[in-house]
């Protein structure tokens, strides 16, 4: 099936998580740095503090999704999706009402725990859960939203920054999300059942599919973190989310470092969205040919030839080429990720098993930027920095096709 006959076949749901994924970018860290200097200069206090609230909020969100995140496998998809629709209104009001340093950190937690984790968890959640033989491409699919968000929000957001205020903007984004993705997702799901697998035509084969879902085995969280394809899974997890945070975060920083203007900069971001959309869109028939566990390993490799650009070349056209490069890696990896998952533990308690692992997104975006502060305030420059990160993600590469063939060879011999 296209993706075309696919996508209007299953629309409904398929556009749920696209607007899920979307809207996520409320808490996501490009759109909340363009607040910061607005933030540093209301409350008075320095970008180090700042950044170390921002770290230690994001912290407690990954611990909170871990728990949080499970519970999508026991509510209906449109329960648990409203009341997480709710903490990010309330996320975006409690922002812009602010007096304190307290209030302020709330806020953070919580647009980062319901906007960057469980708006994005629950559309990732749900393609995984109720596709089967076409999860590569729903998940895909549901990505769309990230580059969309990364093209259309800054733009949008610093507009009304400027025209009306970072608190009126925060405020406006709750009235705006109230407005149009509450009756959006009420309208998509009002007649979607949760219980069945979505793409399965016949009632023999949906049949055959429930009765196989059914006796799939459940695994408990302490189970995974056991296992050892936690630890494969795991560093690439950390290591993505660490990656594109900091070069985020940094974003003008490292264009000052580098010679080039903050408008060529933010201009070539869409170089990112460009590529992070395309090879999204890539990643599924790949992933539904061959597998997400023979897709996996090789998923990093563009980022590190960003990496790498972005370290030994200071020409003009090294900033498209990098973000290209990178946004490749950043729109491949969801998809894959999201479908081993499903393939290695089957989708019985998917939520509580995505949730463990968004929680090392999470603190692999808490983490970045503060490294990369200690890394700079120890004397390493940007291109010694990216350099060192380009080696640790070849050694992660190395790990992870060792680790598979290892097993690969242990189960060949129990057979």
């Amino acid at each position: 099936m296209n993706y075309y006959r696919f996508f209007v076949a299953n629309r409904n749901i398929l556009l749920f998580a696209i607007i899920l994924t979307l809207y996520s970018g409320f808490g996501q860290t490009f759109i909340f740095s363009l607040y910061i200097p607005e933030i540093i200069r209301e409350f008075q206090i320095s970008q180090g503090l700042f950044s170390s609230i921002y770290a230690v909020a994001t912290l407690c969100s990954g611990i909170t999704i871990i728990f949080a995140g499970k519970l999508i496998d026991r509510m209906p998809i449109m329960k648990f999706t409203l009341l997480v629709i709710a903490g990010i209104i309330v996320a975006n009001l409690l922002a812009g009402l602010s007096l304190n340093l307290f209030m302020l950190f709330l806020a953070v937690f919580m647009l980062r725990f319901f906007g960057q984790g469980l708006l994005s968890h629950t559309s990732m959640t749900a393609m995984g859960r109720y596709f089967s033989k076409s999860r590569g491409k729903a998940l895909s699919i549901a990505y769309l939203g990230f580059p969309i968000a990364e093209a259309a929000m800054p733009i949008a957001i610093i507009t009304l920054i400027l025209t009306i205020g970072w608190r009126e903007s925060f405020l406006f984004s709750s009235v705006f999300i109230l407005a149009t993705l509450l009756p959006l997702v009420l309208i998509l799901l009002r007649k979607f059942d949760s219980s069945k697998i979505v793409e399965e035509a016949g009632s023999k084969a949906r049949k055959t599919k429930e009765i196989s879902i059914k006796h799939q085995r459940t695994w408990a969280q302490r189970e995974i973190v056991r296992g050892l394809d936690f630890y494969v899974f795991a560093p690439t997890v950390f290591i993505v989310g660490f990656t594109l945070t900091a070069l985020f975060f940094y974003q003008t920083f490292i264009a000052g470092f580098k010679g080039w203007s903050l408008e060529w900069m933010a201009l070539n971001i869409t170089a990112y969205a460009v590529s992070s959309l395309v090879f999204s869109i890539l990643a599924g028939p790949l992933i539904d040919r061959f597998s997400a566990r023979k897709v996996f390993p090789f998923v990093l490799i563009p980022m590190i030839a960003g990496l790498l650009v972005l370290a030994l070349s200071s020409h003009t056209l090294a900033t498209p080429a990098f973000w290209f490069l990178v946004g490749i890696s950043a729109g491949a990896n969801p998809t894959v990720s999201n479908a081993l998952y499903a393939e290695t533990y089957g989708v019985r308690n998917l939520g509580a098993i995505r949730s463990i692992f968004t929680f090392i997104m999470i603190i692999s975006t808490a983490a970045g930027p503060v490294v990369y502060s200690a890394l700079l305030e120890s004397g390493i420059n940007y291109n010694q920095i990216h350099l060192l990160l380009s080696g640790v993600i070849v050694l992660n590469i190395l790990y992870i096709l060792l680790a598979l063939r290892h097993k690969k060879n242990r189960q060949s011999k129990m057979l």
